[in-house]
């Protein structure tokens, strides 16, 4: 214990015992370290495994979009025009983004609404997938048709 007289601010002395101040014997500090260790484990196997996940994620997300692509359809104008197309078919469509409803104006992201000029045709369409394209871009679309387009993938045509 450190005492220390307020009158004349001068140390009377000091005596610490470090055996009643910590109270610690080494088998309670081996137990803690273990407890400690435990913990990082299980804390590092969980990153370990969430990123296992997310990979596989990605592997079926891409799995999918190919099952999309492969299943998408092609129609003509007048199908569409006519009603001869079905609700919630899978359709694929080329042509060139000429709107959107972003506030730039002039990109395309994430649940925007676009108009896309198909041979002098102009279909609306609501873009689903995480890409950023232009306006002005010629683009393949393939997505689900309910009388306008969502969009599952966008790829766009190099010129």
């Amino acid at each position: 214990m450190i005492y220390i007289n307020l009158n004349k601010k001068k140390k009377i002395g000091t005596s610490i015992d470090i055996n009643s101040f910590i109270n610690i014997n080494t088998s309670t500090i081996k137990k803690i370290l273990i407890i400690c260790l435990i913990m990082m484990l299980t804390a590092s196997s969980y990153g370990c495994s969430k990123a296992a996940k997310s990979s596989s994620n990605n592997v079926t997300t891409t799995s999918l979009n190919q099952e999309l692509k492969q299943k998408a359809k092609v129609y003509k104008n007048e199908e569409y025009q006519n009603g001869k197309v079905p609700l919630q078919t899978y359709i694929k469509m080329e042509g060139k983004i000429i709107q959107t409803d972003n506030k730039n104006k002039q990109i395309v992201t994430k649940s925007d609404r676009f108009i896309l000029d198909n041979n002098g045709t102009k279909y609306q369409m609501i873009c689903g997938q995480k890409i950023t394209v232009k306006v002005g871009d010629k683009v393949t679309v393939y997505g689900t048709y309910y009388g306008l387009v969502q969009v599952d993938e966008i790829d766009v045509i190099m010129n």
